[in-house]
């Protein structure tokens, strides 16, 4: 492990030897078709979405099922054709979720080949209002993880000067967004001129790392044939550089202000599969209905599935082989900002299934957590790559003391968890530090409320 050197400050960790990424990094999307789908009303971060079918009704591939229930929500369409057969409850490690279920037909409709699939359609016959519209209604959103609307994001009033689109994947394990890149280009690369005409950007980036050199080159090669005005940024492999605020710093050299937004400095960020999905609604009409994800770890045959929103965690489980110990925990994301979704006896029956923000399932060992008293070596304050000092917050935290949380500066942490992958005492730093940051944030709204 070695130190990373981002520009903002001489922060980061390097979390891995690349062995991980080798275990699936090579292997080309495969298709998964399930025979039941469970849809979540929850997408991604805290957006919330409102059913519109009911048990017994069938719904048709790309039929809207289901509309916003909060300003952070988007429009969820069927990624199957099938009959809707029930809603159940299911706990997740964001709290108890509603799921739809519906049960596949047999026969699906026939996927079509388009032209912007293989070469580059510049988005001409579209006006900001239609690209906008067709965010909002074909469900695009941050696929990165976030989960937020598109269409909120690039109508907001900013003179925007660039977009980036985001494929750093830095954390350990993760290359769906690689393999998005090498087998989908031209849909990444034609998602992002209609991006770039919805928020009026002059400049277009691709930011990727050392590690997908192949499709940086292949990228290249497109945009160079097409005579197109892209970038194609390779870093050093390092983490958390994908993160939005030091992705931002290395790509514009602007640093974020506290409590700020990217459009703030005028900039947009997007994830490929954003990019992608943004394509396909323009130029197929076909909504936001699958996305890829890597199945891996401790399973018999790690690699990456394309697959309908909704696929069950087990039916991926099953697709890659099984796991090949008993002792393992399911890790739903990167294993650095990822949720424990099962454990032990509970791999066998997973619950909940993709959504818009699945990008990992990662079977690692269970070795258990016993913390240590801090010793105060300050390594995590070292690694902490908004340049916070986690253990400060963790010891106030732990003593109730939010409004020192709060001068720590709490409200920064952007939970990558540098600081509990180096704690050499193995403390839940990352942990309290987003309690924390959570609750000094609920804390300033209610003191602003009462203003």
């Amino acid at each position: 492990m070695k130190r990373s050197d981002f520009r903002i400050r001489d922060r980061g960790i390097f979390p891995s030897g690349e062995w991980d990424k080798g275990l699936a990094n090579d292997r080309p999307f495969e298709s998964i078709a399930p025979q039941t789908v469970l849809l979540s009303e929850c997408q991604g971060g805290g957006s919330r979405i409102r059913f519109l079918c009911e048990p017994g009704q069938r719904v048709a591939r790309g039929e809207k099922i289901a509309e916003p229930a909060n300003f952070t929500g988007v429009d969820l369409h069927a990624p199957v054709s099938g009959v809707v057969k029930e809603f159940i409850k299911q706990k997740m490690p964001n709290g108890e979720l509603t799921y739809c279920v519906i049960e596949a037909d047999e026969t699906q409709p026939a996927t079509a080949d388009f032209p912007y699939m293989h070469e580059i359609v510049q988005p001409e016959a579209f006006d900001r209002a239609q690209l906008l519209a067709a965010m909002k209604d074909g469900g695009v959103c941050g696929m990165g993880g976030a989960g937020f609307p598109a269409h909120i994001k690039y109508a907001a009033e900013v003179d925007f000067d660039t977009i980036i689109v985001n494929a750093m994947e830095c954390e350990p394990y993760l290359c769906c967004d690689h393999r998005m890149l090498i087998e989908h280009p031209y849909e990444v690369l034609n998602g992002l001129l209609a991006m770039r005409k919805a928020c009026g950007a002059d400049r277009m980036v691709i930011s990727t790392e050392e590690n997908k050199e192949n499709a940086a080159e292949l990228l290249r090669k497109i945009i160079a044939e097409n005579g197109l005005e892209i970038e194609v940024a390779v870093r050093e492999d390092k983490y958390p550089q994908g993160s939005e605020k030091q992705l931002i710093k290395q790509v514009t050299g602007r640093e974020i202000p506290s409590g700020k937004l990217p459009a703030d400095v005028n900039v947009v960020v997007s994830n490929v599969h954003t990019a992608r999905a943004l394509a396909d609604m323009l130029y197929a009409g076909e909504p936001s209905m699958t996305r890829g994800i890597t199945v891996t770890g401790l399973v018999n045959r790690p690699g990456n599935y394309l697959v309908p929103i909704g696929t069950p965690f087990t039916d991926l489980i099953a697709a890659a082989g099984g796991l090949k110990e008993e002792d393992v925990r399911i890790v739903l994301g990167g294993p650095m900002t990822g949720s424990l979704l099962a454990m032990g006896d509970e791999a066998d029956r997973l619950p909940g299934g993709v959504t818009k923000t699945s990008g990992g399932l990662i079977a690692i060992k269970d070795r258990g957590l016993r913390e240590s008293p801090c010793i105060r070596c300050g390594s995590c304050a070292s690694a902490c790559p908004m340049g916070l000092t986690p253990y400060k917050i963790n010891a106030a935290y732990l003593h109730g003391d939010l409004p020192l949380c709060e001068q720590l500066l709490a409200t920064e942490c952007i939970a990558c968890g540098s600081c509990s992958f180096i704690c050499p005492a193995r403390r839940e730093l990352t942990q309290t530090s987003i309690r924390a940051r959570d609750e000094v944030r609920a804390m300033i709204r209610e003191r602003s409320a009462k203003k």
